[in-house]
């Protein structure tokens, strides 16, 4: 069997008790997504709230610090 490559953010999405406007788009949200406990209209939106999410902690990877912000300069 292969692995399946999408996201899979089906089983993370849970009923909501109340409605709110989703996350992503704004649309009435019957759902939660329960690892970022955000109001989410569907699985597209959740699908795309993971690619948001992968890629910020993608970029956070590869930010460049300044040295002198963080290390004391040696003489």
């Amino acid at each position: 069997m292969k692995p399946i490559k999408s996201l899979q953010t089906e089983d993370l999405l849970v009923p909501a008790v109340e409605t709110a406007p989703c996350s992503i788009c704004g649309n009435e949200a019957r759902y939660v997504e329960i690892s970022f406990e955000s109001p989410i209209c569907s699985t597209d939106c959740a699908k795309r709230m993971w690619k948001q999410y992968v890629d910020t902690q993608v970029s956070r990877k590869y930010r460049t610090i300044e040295s002198s912000a963080f290390f004391p300069e040696t003489k």
